[in-house]
């Protein structure tokens, strides 16, 4: 689950809001700013951030469904073969063509060598 995201600019500038409406009379900061723009501003960032957030949750929603469908997928796939094996066996043509391996094609583990000798006495030294 990814984290949501708090926005810090949002926060300092709602901070700033607050200190300019705080100012008697409300100052006149020329044709190109105004406390309502920056407050209008200050809106929509947190609507994106809300909106960003809520596409979040929805996502990890929408991975949570998928991931379960995936689980079932996979344990239906085995269930198939191992249908497939029962029916006509691991060495049967039925069984290759259902994605198994013959049993007979099957690597067997090789047994490790175990040695009881230490490296020093391999003629190796520290």
């Amino acid at each position: 689950m990814r984290r949501t995201r708090t926005s810090k600019t949002i926060e300092i500038s709602r901070r700033r809001l607050e200190k300019l409406n705080s100012i008697k009379p409300t100052p006149d900061l020329g044709t190109r700013f105004s406390i309502s723009d920056f407050a209008a501003k200050i809106e929509e960032g947190a609507e994106s951030e809300a909106s960003y957030n809520t596409s979040l949750s929805d996502s990890d929603s929408k991975l949570t469904v998928l991931k379960v469908k995936e689980k079932e997928l996979r344990e239906m796939r085995e269930h198939m073969l191992t249908a497939i094996a029962f029916i006509y066996g691991k060495d049967s043509e039925q069984y290759v063509a259902a994605g198994g391996i013959r049993k007979s094609e099957r690597k067997r583990p090789r047994p490790r060598n175990v040695s009881s000798t230490t490296g020093s006495e391999n003629g190796m030294s520290n």
